[in-house]
């Protein structure tokens, strides 16, 4: 299998699997014919209606609205706790728990033609190898885990993927970087100071906190998507809405800054690469689609998961296997780390644990 690059053509027959997927998806994307509404994940968390007493999954409306606004069609996953009492964290070293969520996760994330990972509570620090700040507020890692596992594999399989606030940071750390856990608290002294990014007390959507957004000078994709083509060059974008306290720290290997805030806390990332289309943002288009270069974030992202839409994803099958064992290297590798990795539970279930919903669990 060969690849042209920048620098030629390369063979890839020795390359990692990222690569060799990533070649098979160039290569495939002519192959059949696109949907006109590509199929877009939205991760639908778990929650509580009437008072606490109707457990429901939803997924988060505003962005559902934009995909179907911007020419796609919003395909829910529900976030799934599959064993009652167990701590996830046992997902990394427990094999056979770990083939029957990867089954699911497979049928679920093969067949989507582009992926939003959504806003939220704070990811769970164990996640990138840190003890909780004070500041750090309560973890679903239910959640944290089993889209851990989605965006990784959105990743390798190099589905078009849109991170919001809390997506752009998962993002983030799935490839090996960190989070400010409390960015009034950890923020660098010796940087400029910091802005206000998230309404102090109750948070509701009608007290958003905003501030302009400068994009770094060169090509990205996310300002093709926001200035659109054949424009006249945009420097900043509007007044962004921005609700977070946590920020990327560091940038995971692989991934370019293309935005940030005028104090410099990270706004915007991507990947460049001739086979993928991987944009987080840390601030809040799904709120602002009226304004066209917002909504522009959507349109790049449907139209990037159309040409996706054409592969077909029944020839993954010679992949399978070792899709399965990267992923499990990424868990060794977390285990691995010289750092200690903090577990909730501590002790591993028995083996009678059954696998069924968690009638009491709560989205953060």
């Amino acid at each position: 299998m060969e690849l042209q690059t920048r620098h030629g053509v390369r063979d890839l027959q020795d390359a990692p699997l990222s690569e060799r997927i990533a070649a098979w998806v160039v290569t495939q994307h002519q192959h059949q014919a696109h949907r006109s509404r590509p199929r877009i994940g939205i991760l639908s968390s778990g929650g509580y209606l009437r008072e606490g007493g109707w457990p429901v999954y939803g997924g988060d409306a505003p962005t559902v609205h934009a995909i179907l606004e911007a020419g796609g069609f919003p395909y829910l996953l529900p976030t799934l706790p599959l064993i009652e009492a167990y701590d996830p964290f046992h997902l990394l070293t427990d094999d056979h728990t770990f083939e029957v969520v990867f089954e699911l996760l497979w049928s679920l994330v093969r067949d989507l033609d582009g992926l939003v990972l959504t806003g939220g509570g704070d990811l769970y620090p164990g996640l990138y190898r840190q003890l909780p700040h004070p500041q750090t507020e309560s973890s679903d890692v239910w959640r944290d885990v089993w889209e851990r596992y989605i965006a990784l594999l959105a990743w390798i399989l190099c589905i078009p993927t849109l991170g919001i606030c809390r997506g752009m940071q998962l993002m983030n750390i799935v490839l090996g970087g960190t989070l400010y856990q409390d960015l009034q608290a950890e923020w660098p002294k010796d940087r400029p100071p910091l802005l206000l990014h998230r309404v102090r007390g109750r948070v509701s959507p009608f007290s958003w906190i905003t501030h302009p957004v400068l994009l770094h000078p060169g090509a990205s994709l996310l300002a093709e998507a926001v200035r659109g083509k054949g424009e006249l060059d945009r420097r900043y974008l509007d007044p962004v809405l921005s609700m977070h306290h946590q920020a990327v720290e560091t940038l995971a290997p692989g991934l370019i800054l293309s935005a940030s805030s005028p104090e410099g806390v990270i706004e915007g990332f991507e990947e460049s690469s001739i086979a993928r289309w991987w944009v987080g943002v840390q601030f809040h288009p799904e709120w602002m689609t009226h304004v066209s270069w917002s909504l522009g974030l959507f349109t790049a992202l449907i139209g990037a998961s159309r040409a996706y839409s054409a592969i077909p994803r029944e020839e993954l099958g010679p992949f399978l296997d070792e899709i399965q064992g990267w992923l499990r290297q990424r868990d060794r590798a977390m285990i691995h780390q010289p750092a200690p990795l903090p577990l909730l539970l501590g002790s591993r279930p028995s083996e009678q644990t059954s696998f069924m919903p968690r009638s009491s669990w709560r989205s953060s």
